[in-house]
């Protein structure tokens, strides 16, 4: 893919939840940690715009969040 100034786009960012137990203090206030969201994309949403996105030339998918290995079942992923 190429975005709008010509740049090659080969990877992919995802953020597979927003929970964190690192408590960084840079990072987010505790106020706002572990607020669990019915709004996060599901393993298959996941898994489909991964395999979208690879018919369009992603090589690479990086998996973010807060902290992506709080999520349920990430192993599937």
């Amino acid at each position: 893919m190429i975005d709008k100034f010509g740049r090659k786009v080969d990877y992919l960012r995802i953020s597979v939840t927003e929970n964190c137990n690192l408590k960084c203090i840079y990072c987010i206030d505790d106020n706002i940690l572990n607020t669990y969201k019915n709004d996060i994309l599901s393993d298959d949403e996941i898994v489909k715009i991964a395999t979208e996105c690879a018919s369009l030339g992603i090589k690479k998918i990086r998996i973010t969040g807060g902290e992506p290995l709080v999520r349920k079942n990430i192993e599937n992923l």
